[in-house]
């Protein structure tokens, strides 16, 4: 273009005469961008990222439909569709040739032991050709091979992540054939790599093969042979030359056909044989992996996305706003230079660089300021939030691209109107005169702006407070136990250490009597769930006196004896748990009164003369007693109070008669302290590791804190909602004012002959209002539209919001009211202080 170079040269000296005006568009632009860029990034590293692995776009991921499905499902997390049997995996493995490999992974909780600690982690087993078929490369000594996946007499063997290697073994390379405890069983390390797994909520320190990895979690020995436990996520590899359709079509025959096979030799445990048989496999993206946290973070990061666009639309128009004003200040300047032969292309772009320049500037600004926001975002999450581990504080290539993309749109977008207009003088009208009127609709433009602006911060600071109001609602929730700082929660599982039954008992019994001999601790008592841990674990039941059905799925926990008393939590009928309940005596529940109610229309003595069992089927014989009725609690979640019928059972019930068996007994411990529980918490590790040097402790905190912490998602939304909402806010009135600026110093000479002609103040801060009146009154009325669709759409994601006062969307309205109504305030004032005489002299 002719003579860009001068033109930018220009502008950057026009920018530097208004230094304070250019200032103040680089902090408006460069906060719009900071925010966006920091959102952006978090949403690529949830929603976008693939895995970093030979051509991810190839991965595939197996999906099962099935009208029927029976047996054991053990799942971390994401889709069941998405879990298979050993065997199946088997057999699609050696009856496929169309994809390039097929192999298979699962998570599961481990404690790594080693000479300096132990650790609570997560460990990925996979089978032998999992990292060959991804194309992972060691970062130090070998993977695992199809040599690994199988079972031998020798010493298991494992590989580390590069993440822990370096968090926990500092980098250190000799940790290379050195033996480490995983569940009570010796693994000799073999090699590093880096890779997070194919699961984003659960990244693992440490790989297995599935083969050897069965034996060193409780309750897991027969994963590799029965086919009706499902517990492996299956990954193929579609080569380019082979269609979807031709490998789906191959697979499927191979799963009917082993779906038939254990149809034979399992037919007394599937109970519908013609929808065991009415299945088939279809294959997702495999791309991204697991893709868990976009389940439960893809739409608040959307309605973030949102919220930091909207704001960034505000400070564009406020941009456009500045822009326009400085080309009509700058008319006669503009005039003379079409007077003395200058194109309206090259007046165009005189104002275009002008922007292009403010763009770039605020893109800067916005590069600088999106770590920090990140790294702001990231310090709301707890502690213990996988986030906290999976996302970066560092910027990557999409977020930079973004920051220079959108300094450089915003310029040019909002640039141009002001640009074009700056094109039609009148130089019979400028030249002489000065009139405004020789920019024709800027003042309806600039008006539109504002109005536009308002508009915007209505819809957000509507929903900023109405996800306030959500965020005082459930931390004023009560959960109908003692959820204060006097109630500390810590969990352990001695399980998963290689411990029999007996063993894990009498541990957990030592660490009962240990606490209890505390001066400041009034009661302990334990369960296999944690509290508004956001797990559910439910079965399906038959009820004595009633025909059986698979939508009955109550949910459960296996609680010690003292859990109710402890937690507070009233027995409004029948008795608690005793030291007789144990493995070899009556089998006995505590039902809520979600289940009288759902059961037993209510009444408490018939559900005390109740009997059930857990699943279904002609052999199923009601053997377990109800004993007792406790109040609906918050058990699972702070949102309303549960329908969900809700069954406690004692927790020695889960050991096997004679304890010699390994099975699964995680436990999350709560002790009532009479007085401030941080001076116990502090013990609790020593103390614990006292008993047994290799349990982990985590999730050491009080309830209170805990409750803090389950709120995040709706905490991080709120202050976030607050900060934009009130960005937009300031910006919204720093354009009302700038407007209203603007147009007392373009009217100082009318405004002048008016109070020359006799008009008082009154009258002429009448001028100002009128356009005030009519600003606000557009901006308002389309405001309360944006904002009646936003508060619908949370609504959908959310059927609390549905609830809000309606008083509180009319206090966002009178909050922005008051606010432009002070911003108006300044310049109207001005124009009634005019001084009529100087005025009729103002140029």
């Amino acid at each position: 273009m002719t003579g860009l170079g001068q033109d930018l040269h220009y502008a950057l000296r026009q920018l530097r005469r208004s230094s304070g005006i250019t200032l103040a568009a680089t902090l408006i632009l460069g906060l719009g961008i900071g925010v966006n860029t920091a959102i952006v990034a978090v949403s690529y590293q949830v929603l976008l990222r693939s895995l970093p692995v030979r051509r991810a776009n190839e991965l595939v991921l197996l999906k099962e439909y099935s009208r029927f499905e029976t047996g054991r499902v053990d799942m971390w997390d994401g889709d069941e569709q998405m879990y298979f049997a050993y065997p199946a995996y088997q057999a699609l493995r050696d009856g496929n040739t169309l994809l390039e490999g097929l192999a298979a992974s699962t998570v599961a909780p481990a404690t790594i032991v080693s000479a300096k600690d132990a650790d609570k982690v997560m460990m990925q087993w996979v089978t032998g050709n999992y990292f060959n078929l991804l194309g992972v490369q060691p970062v130090l000594g070998r993977l695992l091979n199809p040599s690994d996946d199988v079972q031998h007499a020798g010493t298991a063997v494992a590989v580390l992540s590069e993440s822990y290697w370096h968090a926990h073994f500092g980098g250190d390379s000799s940790i290379l054939n050195q033996q480490l405890q995983i569940n009570g069983s010796p693994f000799t390390i073999v090699g590093v790599v880096r890779h997070d797994g194919l699961m984003d909520s659960a990244p693992p320190a440490i790989f297995l093969p599935i083969s050897v990895g069965q034996a060193v979690v409780p309750g897991r020995q027969d994963v590799t042979t029965d086919p009706l436990h499902r517990i492996l996520n299956i990954i193929g590899r579609l080569p380019a030359a082979v269609s979807r359709q031709e490998a789906e079509a191959q697979l499927n025959t191979i799963w009917w056909n082993w779906r038939r096979d254990v149809l034979k030799a399992r037919k007394e445990n599937i109970s519908d044989e013609k929808g065991w048989l009415q299945t088939h496999l279809s294959f997702a993206d495999g791309a991204r992996g697991l893709t868990v946290l976009e389940g439960t973070l893809g739409e608040p990061l959307k309605i973030l996305e949102a919220m930091a666009f909207v704001v960034l639309l505000i400070a564009c128009g406020n941009m456009a706003n500045l822009l326009l004003a400085k080309a009509i200040g700058k008319r006669s300047e503009l005039a003379l230079h079409a007077a003395l032969g200058g194109s309206r292309r090259r007046i165009f772009q005189k104002v275009i660089c002008e922007g292009l320049l403010l763009g770039l500037m605020g893109a800067g600004l916005g590069l600088l300021l999106g770590p920090m926001t990140l790294k702001l975002l990231l310090g709301m999450l707890p502690s213990a939030n996988a986030l906290r581990d999976m996302l970066s504080v560092h910027l990557e290539w999409s977020a930079l691209i973004f920051c220079a993309c959108a300094g450089v749109t915003t310029a040019i977008v909002f640039s141009s109107v002001p640009a074009v207009l700056s094109t039609r003088i009148d130089l019979l009208g400028t030249l002489p005169r000065q009139r405004d009127s020789a920019f024709g609709g800027g003042a309806r433009l600039r008006n539109l702006l504002v109005a536009a602006e308002i508009a915007l911060s209505l819809f957000l600071l509507t929903g900023a407070t109405v996800l306030s109001w959500r965020l005082h609602e459930l931390r004023n929730t009560d959960p109908r136990y003692d959820a204060s700082r006097h109630m500390l929660t810590f969990r352990v599982d001695a399980s998963i250490l290689g411990k029999s039954d007996a063993q894990v008992r009498n541990e957990y019994g030592s660490i009962l009597d240990r606490l209890r001999q505390q001066p400041s601790v009034r009661s302990v008592a334990y369960a296999s769930e944690g509290l508004i841990e956001g797990s559910e674990t439910g079965d399906t039941i038959t009820l004595g006196g009633y025909p059986y059905s698979e939508d009955q799925h109550p949910d459960q926990n296996w609680i010690s004896q003292g859990f109710f008393s402890t937690m507070s939590i009233p027995l409004t009928a029948g008795r608690e748990f005793s030291d007789q309940d144990t493995a070899t005596s009556q089998k006995v529940a505590i039902v809520d009164h979600a289940f009288v109610k759902s059961y037993f229309g209510g009444d408490v003595q018939k559900a005390l003369q109740g009997r059930f069992a857990f699943g279904g089927g002609t052999n199923v014989k009601p053997d377990r007693q109800i004993v007792g009725v406790v109040q609906t609690i918050h058990a699972t979640s702070l949102a309303a109070l549960p329908k969900v019928p809700f069954i406690y059972l004692p927790y020695d019930q889960t050991y096997s008669s004679t304890g010699a068996e390994r099975r699964v007994h995680p436990a999350s411990f709560y002790i009532s302290v009479r007085s401030d529980a941080a001076p116990l918490a502090a013990t609790i590790p020593a103390l614990i590791h006292s008993i047994d040097r290799n349990l982990p402790v985590t999730r050491l905190k009080t309830m209170e804190q805990h409750l803090n912490e389950v709120t995040y998602e709706t905490r991080m939304a709120s202050a976030l909602s607050v900060v934009m909402g009130g960005l937009a806010l300031v910006l919204a009135a720093i354009g009302l004012y700038g407007v209203l600026a603007f147009v007392v110093t373009q009217r100082t000479r009318e405004i002048g002959i008016r109070m020359a002609l006799g008009a008082d103040r009154e009258h002429i801060a009448g001028l100002v209002g009128k356009q005030v009146v009519w600003i606000l009154a557009a901006g308002l009325t389309a405001g309360a539209f944006l904002a009646w669709a936003g508060v619908h759409l949370l609504a959908n994601r959310d059927a609390n919001l549905a609830h809000t006062p309606l008083w509180l969307f009319g206090s966002a309205g009178a909050l922005l009211l008051l606010v432009m109504l002070l911003a108006a305030a300044l310049p109207a004032r001005r124009a009634a202080n005019v001084d009529p005489m100087v005025a009729l002299r103002y140029e």
